[in-house]
């Protein structure tokens, strides 16, 4: 299986947390659906560190904010922004008593993604046009400190409610609500509304295909980030293939 190396760059953090926040776990919002299937299947054991590296990467940088909302986006399709984001929620809801919401808000990949289990069904897209309350969206998954917020049935509505601005305020609810909200986010270049997004959350990693996707698309994605005042925290380098066989490294 591929590996994740984290190389996320030391960032400041947002000051210090207000009275009970970051304290004692949130009990997040009550979902009225239930996940009928697992969202995750275990890991192999190097997959696991290189995530639990991530997790307390991101716990260092984030460590005096008020609100963890994180977006992991890659710049094109295929870098993995999906796995990554799946395995980081899933570890955060396994360590401690913390309550975790994972939202697919990846619209231009319908017919798969974090969403394609579910099926037809209300998501982020519709609770975004305030078509149903997010409680009716939300679904349980079998851990209960994990919940999941699908994308949603209406691909339009989304691109137009992320542009309106109803998204950030949403986003301040949720991560009012749960310890952590993790999203994934589209590809970059190719969905003006991952930059909407990005912006309500508290900090973006940008996900990177080793030893595939250039580093002028990296750099122009980074930049089309900052321009809409999205917060990069860093990148992760995924899929990347050692120099040396296991054997040998372990040898050295």
């Amino acid at each position: 299986m591929s590996h994740i190396y984290d190389a996320l760059r030391k960032a400041g953090g947002e000051g210090p947390r207000k009275p009970g926040e970051g304290g004692e776990p949130r009990a997040g919002l009550s979902p009225r659906g239930q996940l009928t299937g697992p969202l995750l299947g275990p890991p192999d054991l190097e997959l696991l560190k290189d995530i639990e590296g991530l997790r307390q990467s991101i716990e260092g940088l984030l460590s005096t904010a008020p609100r963890r909302v994180i977006g992991f986006a890659g710049s094109v399709v295929g870098e993995g922004a999906t796995t990554v984001a799946l395995h980081f929620a899933h570890r955060l809801a396994s360590v401690g008593e913390r309550h975790v919401l994972l939202i697919d808000a990846n619209m231009g990949h319908p017919s798969g993604g974090l969403s394609a289990a579910v099926g037809e069904r209300n998501g982020l897209a519709e609770v975004l046009g305030r078509q149903v309350p997010i409680e009716e969206a939300l679904l349980a998954t079998e851990d209960a400190r994990l919940h999941f917020l699908p994308a949603g049935k209406d691909a339009v509505r989304h691109v137009e409610a992320t542009s309106s601005g109803p998204v950030r305020p949403l986003l301040e609810q949720l991560g009012g609500a749960y310890d952590w909200v993790v999203l994934d986010l589209p590809p970059v270049l190719r969905h003006p509304e991952t930059r909407a997004i990005g912006a309500a959350c508290t900090g973006v990693v940008l996900v990177v295909h080793a030893h595939r996707t250039p580093c002028a698309v990296v750099q122009r994605a980074t930049g089309e980030l900052n321009l809409a005042r999205c917060r990069v925290l860093g990148c992760v380098l995924n899929a990347r293939r050692e120099s040396l066989p296991r054997f040998l490294r372990e040898r050295v």
